[in-house]
């Protein structure tokens, strides 16, 4: 097959010769074969720490702590980022002990400090503008100890 040029084309999905070629389902077989291997290969305790990770980076643009962030602000999203990741590294810990998880639990808690702040400055906003002088309800900020 050639272009309009007289150049030869690239064959198409269904020109392809011989060798290379491979069945729909040979196809799909070795798919299946790679996604098992990456399985075997994959830890679950990795899997976690990653997903630990993913939490704190969410759950710092959802504190909305900078001026870039403000506008993502979303305090019980945040909260819940805090109490799954407070419930990772438990689990974590339990399994495998406390060795390497040390810089997230600093983490975990800074994260912890930084949402009580948010939560006062949300307060303090809602009473500026609240002339009853009655205190907004009170939100539970996440702890450590659960």
């Amino acid at each position: 097959m050639s272009d309009e040029n007289g150049a030869a084309a690239p064959p198409g999905p269904h020109e392809r010769g011989s060798e290379g070629s491979a069945t729909p389902e040979e196809a799909d077989e070795e798919r299946i074969r790679r996604a098992v291997d990456e399985l075997r290969r994959l830890r679950v305790e990795d899997l976690a720490v990653d997903m630990a990770v993913s939490l704190v980076t969410v759950g710092y643009q959802k504190l909305g702590l900078t001026d870039r962030t403000r506008e993502l602000r979303d305090l019980d999203g945040a909260r819940l980022s805090i109490e799954l990741l407070r419930a990772c590294l438990d689990v974590l810990e339990r399994e495998r002990g406390a060795a390497g998880l040390g810089d997230l639990r600093g983490t975990l808690s800074a994260m912890q400090i930084d949402y009580a702040r948010a939560v006062e400055e949300e307060r303090a906003g809602a009473s500026a503008g609240d002339e009853s002088g009655t205190p907004p309800a009170a939100d539970t900020m996440p702890t450590a100890e659960g």
